[in-house]
């Protein structure tokens, strides 16, 4: 496990050391502020209007929550950035060196392969952990104004974890594949879209096609976490994508250390 761990570190302080890193940080710092002022600009027109309404109506007025008017939302907007910036931040990983011919040589250290693989899945996730941490620093600023319900709030950060947990890993496979960084990049997005479609296309009366479909999408499987609730399905699925995607890594790169 130490093993995994210095590789983990090394693949940490490569985003910190690489303008691309600070990129990511950057972009996702402010697509996910615009998106939290422009729900918070929402929030205010609807308790001018409820104010408004009140003022003409007996029994005062109905005053907007702040949990469903801006909380849920920013989770399940942010859930919908990081289908974004994951890829970009996965695509390196493998792709990078495997172009570079530096993969040869790190396969070639006394490490096992899954210890190879879990260090860079864990040196991604701790850089996703970063971008997630911004987000946090975003509502911290909205708890200090309202008072939002820490419990699904919680939960919605917790799911948020996981969904970043899954497209990780589902990048990274797809990175130990590519030849190049843009070669990853294109594909993991493009992967990541077709999924998010899922969510789009959900129906009651859908087939069973269709439910499949839908069932397949992590977005999709986010709502319930970005409502506040806690869907042991839904962990279920993220767990479950996470270890098969780990696991198919594992055997690619096996492969490629076993053709030498």
């Amino acid at each position: 496990m130490r093993a995994a761990l210095v590789v983990a570190q090394r693949e940490f302080k490569a985003f910190l050391r690489s303008p691309l890193g600070y990129a990511l940080l950057a972009v996702y710092a402010l697509a996910a502020g615009l998106i939290l002022i422009a729900l918070l600009y929402v929030f205010r027109d609807q308790l001018l209007r409820a104010a408004q309404q009140g003022a003409q109506a007996v029994g005062g007025p109905v005053t907007p929550s702040v949990q469903v008017a801006v909380v849920t939302p920013y989770l399940i907007d942010v859930a919908t950035l990081l289908l974004f910036v994951l890829p970009f931040v996965t695509m390196r990983a493998f792709a990078e060196e495997r172009r570079s011919r530096s993969l040869e040589l790190l396969i070639s250290y006394p490490l096992r392969v899954w210890q190879i693989v879990l260090g860079k899945f864990l040196g991604v996730a701790a850089f996703a952990g970063l971008l997630l941490a911004v987000s946090v620093l975003h509502l911290a600023v909205v708890m200090h104004a309202t008072t939002p319900d820490l419990l699904p709030l919680a939960t919605g950060f917790a799911g948020l974890l996981l969904f970043a947990l899954a497209l990780s890993s589902v990048g990274l496979f797809v990175s130990s594949l590519a030849m190049g960084q843009v070669e990853a990049a294109v594909l993991t997005l493009g992967l990541f879209l077709v999924l998010a479609m899922g969510s789009a296309t959900a129906r009651p009366d859908g087939s069973w096609l269709r439910n499949a479909f839908v069932n397949l999408s992590p977005l999709y499987q986010y709502l319930t976490f970005g409502q506040g609730l806690l869907s042991a399905g839904a962990v279920l699925f993220f767990v479950a994508v996470t270890v098969l995607f780990l696991a198919l890594t594992i055997r690619g790169v096996g492969l490629i250390k076993w053709r030498g």
